[in-house]
This record gives C-alpha cells, sequence and structure tokens, in this order.
C-alpha cells in the first residue's frame, strides 16, 4: 500500500484516539531496519537510528522531489519482543530484542536501497550488519495513542493484555511495536506521542 496516496488510512495507522484501544488492519509496507538487543535508549538503539536516517536520506529527497508540499518524514518505530510476555508489560528492558524501523516510499527498490546505504557508508564507516529493507505485513492489530512520559506506559501495556485482550476473546501474535511521533530531543516528557501498537490473533 502506498500511503502517501491513502490520507485515510495513514490517519487510522498514525494517529488513533488516546482514550481505549482500537483493533485495526495494517496492511504490507515496505521499512529500513536494524535489529538489536537490550535497553533501547542505549548507545545501541540510538546508533541504529542515526543509521536508519542517514541511509535513507537520498530516499527522502526523491520522495519530497516527487510529493512536494505533501511529503512527510515518517516516525521511527521500534519493534520489540522478549521470550516472556510479561517483561514487556513490567518494563523488563534487559531482555527485550528490538527492531529500529522507518517507512520508506513505496516506489524504493532494491537498486536504490543499496546505492543509499553505501552512501551512508561512506559517511559513517561501519553500519549494523542487520541494516535491510524488509516489507512485512502485521494484520490486525489493537493499538491506542499515549500521550505523555513513557514510564506511564508499563500500566497501558497491562491494561492491554490482562483486559482488552482478554475481554475481546484476543492474544499477542507478534512483536508489540512502538511509533514515535516526536523528536524526543525537543517535545516535552508531557507532550511526546506515542502509537502504542500490538498485532493479535483469536484465542484458542
Amino acid at each position: 500500500m502506498d500511503l502517501t496516496k491513502d490520507r485515510a488510512k495513514l490517519k487510522e495507522l498514525y494517529m488513533p484516539g488516546t482514550q481505549d484501544f482500537v483493533l485495526v488492519d495494517v496492511p504490507e509496507l515496505p521499512f529500513a531496519t536494524i535489529d538489536g538487543q537490550g535497553p533501547p535508549e542505549t548507545g545501541a538503539g540510538a546508533h541504529a537510528i542515526k543509521c536508519l536516517f542517514t541511509a535513507i536520506q537520498p530516499i527522502r529527497r526523491e520522495a519530497r522531489s516527487r510529493m512536494g508540499k505533501s511529503f512527510v518524514d515518517a516516525p521511527v518505530e521500534m519493534l520489540y519482543r522478549a521470550d516472556d510476555m510479561r517483561d514487556l508489560a513490567t518494563g523488563n528492558k534487559d531482555r527485550w530484542l528490538w527492531r529500529a524501523m522507518i517507512t520508506v516510499p513505496s516506489f524504493t527498490d532494491e537498486a536504490m536501497f543499496s546505492d543509499a546505504v553505501a552512501r551512508a557508508r561512506e559517511q559513517l564507516g561501519d553500519l549494523p550488519d542487520t541494516l535491510r529493507m524488509e516489507s512485512f505485513e502485521e494484520g490486525r492489530c489493537a493499538q491506542i495513542m499515549h500521550v505523555g512520559p513513557a514510564q506511564d506506559i508499563p500500566a497501558l501495556l497491562e491494561r492491554l493484555y490482562t483486559r482488552f485482550l482478554p475481554q475481546n476473546r484476543l492474544a499477542p501474535a507478534g512483536a508489540y511495536h512502538e511509533i514515535y511521533l516526536d523528536d524526543w530531543s525537543r517535545a516535552a516528557p508531557e507532550r511526546r506521542r506515542m502509537v502504542l501498537r500490538q498485532p493479535v490473533q483469536p484465542m484458542a
């Protein structure tokens, strides 16, 4: 799906309400991605995000040229998983595995991405071995908009996993997903917006 041409779907996926979890269907989308583990706020997470932004700059310039004023920078997104899902709800980040990612335009092909990565390597030197372009479809997901500091998230996840999903006869079906809509170096903690998303499946 080309989200630049489907504004209604773009809003549905990236601007949910803040009061209640809602169910959405997330289509197949292409991403630039890097994998890592442990607390994402550490140097490895920050380095991964820097590498992603550097790698996709040529692609973003092309998108800006094609789209003009309608171009919007895609946000940083993170997938999180753990062997024990309770480690997600309790914020036990030492046991988290993560994937940093940013959506790329639908016109991006492997040749364009490889060229962009080569330019990033000239600027930054070595890049993470897991840097790649990958398309995947999350399918049915529960999500909500969180506005405020990160320390409030565990309570929302506890509500998701112990109340919303069981009440709707649903179970987690993939990595927990956070989408950061604001630059945290600029936005005050109480104003930071983040989409919390969890792929789901019918409860067995």
